[in-house]
């Protein structure tokens, strides 16, 4: 009717970080909401017209919660058989995971997938946290985030078990500085990894984008800036949000970062794009 449309599934607070077309038109997002405990994993998904899609879990809305904490899903991926993996954070009752889950097309758990649908991973008895995801043409589901302040990747088999070929035991970490982690990742053509985020620049401008490049199995790849990092220094903290790779190889990175930047004062906000 206007181009809007606000979905409420709880009466409390829900946000959505992230989207996907399925080939019949319906749109799926992905988020959480808050229930009366804790936040959970919340999807949605609507017709083409806007508006819910009741042959989704009854109302088009599905809620879930993985480990009794607070649990977000931050990215979303459609496979070709209409299956839906989410990722994102669960808290395990000491800190926080990795966490991915399955959903059948009608938005119920999958079962063949992990412990009923889910699955949580632990890096390295930290605070870990999922941000995107990206499917590869064999099925693998490769998941970036970050771990204990590092760049983040895991890697999983369509059954949900992590990849033993992807860096021996299906977990990368990637340690540039005192506090790092990835917001978005992209495959090359190649099979090669190509993740988005952040590395700690140092109190004044604490933060700068990072590019970073992984072989299809986890090893950093030398061939790409230094080491397979490239970083982006701009007027102010900066974090790489979303990456996309254009037909001709070049790489496209976006973020809403400070300008004007006084420590614990924030000035002012741009759009920055970079390539």
């Amino acid at each position: 009717g206007d181009g809007w449309v606000i979905t409420d599934f709880t009466g409390r607070g829900e946000e959505a970080y992230d989207v996907k077309l399925q080939s019949d038109g319906k749109i799926v997002v992905a988020g959480y909401t808050n229930t009366s405990a804790n936040d959970d994993f919340a999807l949605a998904r609507y017709k083409p017209d806007g508006s819910l899609d009741t042959t989704f879990d009854g109302d088009g809305l599905v809620t879930t919660d993985l480990a009794g904490g607070h649990d977000r899903g931050y990215g979303v991926a459609l496979q070709s058989d209409g299956k839906i993996v989410v990722v994102g954070v669960a808290y395990n009752g000491t800190n926080d995971d990795f966490a991915v889950v399955r959903y059948r097309p009608d938005g119920s758990l999958d079962p063949d997938f992990g412990s009923l649908g889910k699955v949580l991973t632990d890096f390295a008895g930290g605070g870990d946290e999922a941000q995107d995801v990206v499917l590869q043409t064999d099925g693998k589901i490769v998941v970036v985030g970050s771990a204990s302040g590092d760049i983040a990747l895991a890697r999983y088999n369509p059954n949900g078990s992590l990849d033993g070929s992807f860096s021996t035991d299906g977990k990368v970490m990637s340690d540039f500085s005192s506090s790092d982690g990835a917001k978005a990742v992209v495959l090359q053509p190649d099979g090669k990894i190509l993740v988005t985020g952040s590395i700690w620049n140092g109190p004044i401008e604490p933060e700068d984008i990072a590019v970073v490049r992984y072989s299809s199995d986890g090893i950093l790849d030398p061939l790409f800036g230094e080491g397979g990092l490239v970083t982006v220094h701009l007027l102010g903290p900066t974090v790489g949000d979303d990456i996309l790779l254009q037909p001709n190889g070049k790489i496209v990175v976006v973020n809403a970062e400070l300008t004007n930047y006084i420590p614990d004062i924030l000035i002012d906000y741009s759009f920055a794009v970079v390539r």
